[in-house]
């Protein structure tokens, strides 16, 4: 019987490894290469919505064999219509909004990220001395007793939030006034006129509080540890939806479309490209105020800092999102993340 030495043995295992790890990358590629297909997708105002605006204006969904093409829609709600529709193919939003809906029915899945954060923040006016700002909670949400809180809409999801830190701060829902203020533009033009004397909105509140100088940042839900429940929720994120019937039809193109969006992602998560993704984004879309520029340079800047461009899907974060529709009475059903979550999403 012929022996083989050691050596040769060695060879021939690193031989195959190295073909092996060829056939993979060359089938990876295969798969997520589009063959020229558009590819509508759902873009939201402000800077969420960076990585497709990335992977168009770098060339990332040209290069994966795909035409993306934005569409303003203000909400995701309105996305996942227009996707259910096929007036687009691909919704932006959040699983907060894609659950109720599966719920309901639509056959949907999410395939990726787009925005990986929760985008939860909580912002006071001027005139208000808040004098537990910057403690940990819940000892700062003891200043929002007796005061004027600003939400998006009542009985909204923001609305939902806001009612959970009061619970979990030892107060109520009886403890504050509520006032419905809209989106983050006139939630800062109601503090600034003293209407109302905290708000629990989203990105970008923050920021332009800090911009405009008109209320401060009291908390914000991709950053801060408590309550437990919500910093859970980091990583189920914002992102990809698309109709059940599309992903089984065109399994390459969505293969494509989170190719494009990773290269994005890696290319905006580079501090040294974050003069040139402002640029990229403003092209797109501008925010229509004195500051805007320097808004969007705030945002993006934050962005990277907290790598909030990230594709892959948390799976523990959904579930703690589930976990929390259900704990706050949003939903008042169990669903298991597998039935709206791609399995072959990162």
């Amino acid at each position: 019987m012929n022996k083989i030495s050691q050596p040769s043995k060695t060879r021939e295992r690193s031989f195959r490894a190295l073909l092996a790890a060829t056939f993979a990358v060359v089938a990876t590629a295969a798969f997520g290469q589009g063959k020229g297909e558009t590819v509508r997708i759902q873009d939201y105002p402000g800077t969420a919505g960076l990585t497709m605006r990335v992977a168009i204006a770098k060339g990332y969904c040209e290069n994966a064999g795909i035409k993306c093409q934005l569409q303003v829609i203000p909400s995701a709600t309105l996305g996942i219509q227009a996707a259910l529709a096929k007036s687009i193919e691909v919704a932006f939003a959040s699983a907060e909004t894609i659950v109720p809906a599966v719920m309901k029915g639509a056959k949907l899945k999410y395939v990726g990220n787009l925005y990986a954060k929760s985008p939860g923040e909580i912002i006071v006016g001027n005139h208000v001395a808040a004098a537990n700002a910057g403690k940990p909670f819940p000892t700062w949400a003891k200043d929002l007793k007796g005061k004027k809180i600003g939400v998006t809409s009542r009985g909204s999801a923001v609305e939902t939030g806001m009612r959970f830190i009061l619970e979990k701060a030892g107060l109520t829902a009886e403890d504050v006034t509520w006032v419905a203020v809209g989106p983050p533009a006139t939630t800062i033009q109601a503090l600034a006129h003293g209407q109302i004397d905290f708000a629990f909105s989203y990105v970008p509140a923050g920021a332009m509080c800090e911009v405009t100088k008109q209320c401060k940042v009291v908390w914000r839900a991709d950053t801060d540890p408590q309550p437990a429940e919500i910093f859970a929720t980091n990583g189920a994120g914002i992102g990809m939806v698309l109709t059940q019937a599309y992903v089984d039809a065109h399994p390459h193109v969505v293969a494509a479309l989170v190719k494009a969006a990773r290269d994005a992602d890696e290319f905006i998560n580079d501090p040294a490209n974050s003069e040139e993704v402002v640029k990229i984004s403003e092209s797109f879309f501008k925010f229509n105020m004195t500051d805007g520029n320097q808004l969007t340079r705030a945002l993006v800047k934050r962005q990277i800092k907290i790598a909030a461009h990230d594709v892959r899907i948390s799976r523990p974060a959904v579930k703690a999102t589930i976990d929390f529709m259900l704990q706050t009475g949003q939903w008042d059903k169990g669903i298991d993340a597998a039935e709206f979550v791609d399995s072959r999403a990162p």
